[in-house]
């Protein structure tokens, strides 16, 4: 009991002290990762936003065990500007584990968590791979590289079930330059499970705002493109923030009156439409730099493109029914030189829209 009172008072007396005065937030403290395989590591990412007028500057990262790795920036990150911290968990040890990492900053400190479990082997289930591509079943059919900003080379995971009697070796077609593919294992063997590693080269995206495309997973050798191997992706690139308006507390501020719609019900209307209203309610002008949608059948506009403190403009959504492959949300997305919030979406929803 003692030995165990003195380990507990040394590591305590080793950490920063955690204040609670910390000018900043993380989108989450924890983050459970699941079950991971024997010896094979696996990272969470933990994104920090500065809601301060000062530069926030991460000092030293004390994660509680040498199983976990921390990456941070190692440069001052400005007011209103966001920042990844990613932690990488060996798993070198089976059972559950639950590792801490307290962050040490100029500005206030802060404690992350991560957990789960390790285990020898996972017993899959088909089920869980709901997307069926001949013998290939897979957790996703679609992925979305959300909040890049350039030169971000974020990595998304597609997992994969080899629901056949052969072995196959997952490959994708029709690659744009700015996407780059690894699989782990090379092939997978019937009944065992794989990864489709994609990674966003964000430097090689062409423009602000969202970027889509299909890839095509290849089934058999000489395999050709079509609806039903289809893969989408989306790129959302927002623009640098400007720092200096942000700590001078003059800054543009999008703020719409609603950025969730019922749209209506198609089966009554051949076409609906709505309309929502944005304002700067900051104090430096405000440009709306990228106005998308994500899926067909979606049409946007906008009245005023540029708006000065206190001015408002229309946002205007048509909705049509589309007979083709429509993944994903309907969704439309506004794209502002705002420092704080340059990404808005606005979640549409839409009866019988085919």
């Amino acid at each position: 009991m003692k030995s165990a009172y003195i380990r507990l008072l040394s590591l305590s007396l080793g950490m920063c002290a955690l204040t609670s005065a910390a000018q900043f937030r993380f989108d989450q403290v924890r983050r459970e990762m699941g079950t991971l395989l024997w010896k094979n590591p696996a990272s969470a990412v933990f994104t920090l936003t500065n809601t301060d007028t000062a530069a926030v500057v991460i000092e030293s990262v004390r994660p509680d065990c040498g199983c976990t790795t921390v990456d941070y920036p190692r440069t001052a990150i400005a007011p209103g500007q966001k920042a990844d911290i990613k932690v990488t968990f060996d798993a070198a040890l089976l059972g559950h584990f639950e590792k801490i990492v307290d962050i040490c900053t100029n500005r206030g400190d802060r404690r992350l968590t991560v957990s789960g479990d390790v285990v020898l082997e996972v017993k899959e289930r088909p089920e869980r791979y709901p997307y069926h591509m001949g013998d290939f079943c897979l957790d996703a059919d679609q992925v979305e590289f959300d909040n890049v900003r350039r030169g971000d080379h974020p990595v998304k995971v597609i997992r994969v079930y080899n629901a056949g009697r052969q072995t196959i070796t997952p490959e994708l077609m029709h690659l744009p330059k700015y996407l780059s593919v690894a699989t782990e294992p090379a092939s997978i063997r019937p009944g065992r499970t794989g990864r489709i590693l994609l990674q966003l080269e964000s430097e090689h995206l062409r423009s602000l705002g969202l970027t889509q495309t299909e890839v095509f997973l290849s089934r058999f050798k000489g395999d050709r493109v079509a609806t039903d191997n289809a893969i989408t992706i989306s790129a959302t690139l927002l623009p640098e923030t400007a720092t200096a308006t942000v700590a001078t507390a003059s800054f543009p501020q999008a703020t719409l009156d609603s950025t969730a719609l019922y749209m209506g019900d198609l089966a009554l209307k051949k076409e609906l439409k709505r309309e929502v209203t944005l304002t700067n309610t900051g104090t430096a002008t405000l440009e709306v730099l990228a106005l998308q949608v994500y899926n067909p059948g979606l049409q946007v506009s906008l009245n005023k493109s540029t708006l000065k403190p206190g001015e408002s403009a229309k946002i205007k959504i048509k909705a049509r029914r589309f007979k083709g492959i429509r993944k994903g949300r309907r969704r439309v997305l506004l794209i502002t030189n705002d420092p704080v919030s340059p990404k808005i979406v606005i979640d549409l929803s839409i009866s019988n829209a085919g």
